[in-house]
């Protein structure tokens, strides 16, 4: 406020030659009063003398140019912040896509046996993630460990090989059930194939047609994530 006194005696010819400016003038009258302040900090006399179009083009075009590359800074720091945001969010599973889980029984840890031994993995950490129901051997887990979708819809799949896997044996899981899991959890859309293919060092069988089934590594890797859980 006290810059603004200082200059208060220059507000006659600052409207003036504001004035002149026409539709600009506006513009022109918050670039005169910038640079009267800013004379005015360098402690000599201050005049204000009556501007060319060009000169009032040139204040002007300075003045937006700061206001649009503040815009714009603004702009990118918004993008970053919806971007922290989006890439920050869980991926969960949404309890509305799924039946309620309701246990019948042990899990059939036998048809995983070596499994298990090979990879260290016990019956208590399959216990938290899987349960026998009416339904088969279903998942229990509600969230898969990352919150990009591309790794989420690997993790989603080993995952369903291992319900799979309790209750035949066989670490596959066909395309349709893949994608259950992947509408459970929201992360179905039209990228699944690129995705998968990216990791298909995990898969022995890769048939997006009908279904696939885990290679040693993708055992290996199914094994590690389900520790992950401990």
């Amino acid at each position: 406020m006290a810059g603004y006194k200082k200059i208060a005696h220059l507000l006659p010819e600052i409207l003036e030659t504001a004035k002149q400016a026409g539709k600009m003038r506006d513009e022109v009258l918050r670039a005169l009063i910038d640079h009267a302040l800013a004379k005015e900090n360098d402690d000599y006399e201050v005049e204000v003398m009556p501007m060319s179009e060009l000169e009032l083009e040139s204040v002007v075009g300075k003045r937006k140019r700061k206001v649009v590359k503040a815009s714009k800074e603004e702009t990118e720091k918004e993008k970053k912040k919806k971007k922290r945001k989006s890439t920050d969010a869980k991926l969960e599973r949404n309890v509305g896509e799924t039946a309620p889980i309701v246990e019948i029984g042990e899990l059939p840890f036998e048809n995983v046996g070596e499994f298990m031994t090979k990879y260290q993995v016990s019956s208590d950490m399959l216990k938290k993630l899987y349960a026998y129901t009416e339904r088969g051997i279903v998942g229990k887990y509600m969230e898969l460990k990352t919150n990009k979708k591309s790794e989420a819809q690997v993790n989603a799949t080993l995952l369903r090989t291992v319900a799979n896997a309790l209750a035949n044996g066989s670490f596959s899981a066909s395309i349709d059930e893949i994608k259950q899991e992947f509408k459970e959890f929201g992360i179905l859309d039209t990228n699944i194939k690129v995705n998968l293919e990216r990791r298909q060092n995990l898969f022995s069988v890769f048939d997006m047609k009908e279904k696939i089934e885990l290679s040693e590594e993708g055992k290996q890797a199914v094994a590690e994530l389900i520790k992950s859980y401990e």
